[in-house]
């Protein structure tokens, strides 16, 4: 993966792009790969059966808000309740 050349911007949002590799998807995109509304997301991210990982709550207008979810997360929980999804380990950049 190329790395960013930056001298300002979102120093969480870059802890948790270098510490899943970029492997981290948004939660209508995840909703979308398990079949699932995102309201059904956020309730799986509430109960712990997902990580999601915020921006901060505090920050100005200027900064974008985010959440994402870890890939890998949404591939165990597709393995977990029986619906495995079909090539997830190119969205992992792995074979297993």
């Amino acid at each position: 993966m190329a790395e960013a050349a930056r001298e300002s911007g979102d120093e969480k949002l870059a802890r948790l792009f270098a510490e899943f590799e970029g492997h981290v998807i948004s939660p209508g995109g995840a909703a979308h790969l398990l079949g699932l509304s995102r309201k059904t997301i956020y309730t799986l991210c509430k109960r712990g059966e997902l990580r999601a990982f915020r921006s901060d709550e505090n920050a100005d207008k200027y900064t974008p808000r985010w959440v994402y979810i870890p890939i890998v997360d949404i591939r165990d929980y597709a393995v977990k309740v029986g619906r495995p999804i079909a090539d997830i380990e190119k969205w992992l950049g792995s074979s297993g």
